[in-house]
């Protein structure tokens, strides 16, 4: 709700008196117009007042449109290109920072799972050398190999899971920026043909006022002609009274055609407005898409996370056999001609 201290009236005669002087009534404009008022207050009464007149029934204006008039109805279209504009940049921006985020939690998963790589590497290593110095841990260490192997598996399948949300990001991302760029062009095609439309309706209406000043200046003249006339020449008077008859069922006739012409000027604006909210919905379906690249990436960090604690459990093992084989005694150097011990 509004604060007190400006009144809705208040802002409601600013904005109509700048919009009679050919002006935007903006927050600035109306706030130094009134001297006083926050821009919140101001920024409220304004959309409650573009409301009622978004609102209010529609009129069928007059040949002779005044300028001020003409330049609100521009000042309006451009302020609704103005907010699309604003609203498409604003999704692009979101769709350009959700890919940003998918592709760093990409190379972080990459990351990751490079370094598991390394750690099942120097496992391997380690326990290859732990099968050379003691042949009595053979059972055990095929069983590490088993579970090495496992975990081996479990890292493809996590770089396959990998591979394949990067592929798809990859896919979301051309689709999307193939999909901006179709918006950008339609956009900016349904601005210049409304650009146009707009300048050739004004030049209509500019036209046709001055052909309506220069008649009615020209029966002004014919009317006191014929009253001048009038005693000396009444059957031509007459005959003129009939030709001005003539002349002003010809001006309705061009008037309803004006009124038409309008009529289907307007039709044109209510298309390019839906063709605006039908570009946004566009846009709007576009997120579900982003969300679910977001999503496949939680999965694989998931996994990613679940095979790191296998790999710590792993470890653990190695490390508890380890110890096991440093507090054996050392074997004999010939170990074919001595014994094997028993295993612990």
């Amino acid at each position: 709700m509004a604060r007190s201290g400006i009144r809705y009236e208040e802002v409601q005669d600013a904005a109509e008196s700048l919009l009679g002087r050919g002006l935007n009534p903006t927050i600035q404009r109306v706030r130094e117009l009134l001297g006083t008022g926050s821009n919140t207050t101001i920024s409220e009464h304004l959309k409650h007042w573009q409301q009622q007149l978004a609102e209010a029934p529609k009129v069928i204006l007059p040949p002779a449109i005044p300028e001020a008039v003409a330049a609100a109805l521009d000042a309006f279209w451009k302020l609704a290109v103005q907010h699309a504009e604003a609203a498409f940049e604003e999704q692009r921006a979101i769709g350009a920072q959700a890919i940003a985020a998918a592709e760093q939690a990409r190379d972080a998963a990459i990351a990751e799972q490079q370094q598991l790589r390394n750690e099942a590497d120097d496992q391997r290593r380690r326990l290859e050398a732990a099968q050379s110095v003691n042949r009595e841990l053979t059972d055990r260490l095929l069983v590490e190999q088993e579970r090495r192997a496992a975990a081996e598996s479990t890292i493809q399948a996590a770089e396959q899971r990998v591979q394949a949300a990067t592929e798809t990001i990859a896919q979301i991302r051309a689709e999307t920026a193939a999909r901006i760029a179709q918006l950008e062009t339609t956009l900016h095609q349904t601005r210049v043909d409304m650009d146009q439309q707009l300048a050739e309706a004004r030049q209509r209406f500019e036209t046709e006022r001055q052909r309506g000043e220069a008649s009615e200046a020209r029966w002004l003249a014919m009317l006191d002609q014929l009253r001048t006339e009038q005693t000396a020449e009444r059957q031509t008077f007459a005959t003129e009274r009939q030709d001005w008859k003539n002349q002003e069922i010809a001006w309705r006739e061009q008037r309803e055609i004006q009124h038409r012409e309008t009529t289907e000027l307007r039709a044109t604006l209510a298309v390019a407005e839906e063709r605006q909210r039908t570009l946004v919905n566009e846009i709007e379906q576009l997120r579900p898409l982003l969300r679910l690249a977001e999503t496949r990436y939680l999965d694989a960090i998931r996994d990613a996370e679940a095979l790191r604690g296998e790999l710590k459990a792993a470890l653990a093992d190695r490390q508890h056999l380890q110890r096991q084989l440093e507090a054996r005694p050392p074997l004999p150097s010939n170990p074919v001609q001595t014994q094997a011990p028993d295993s612990p």
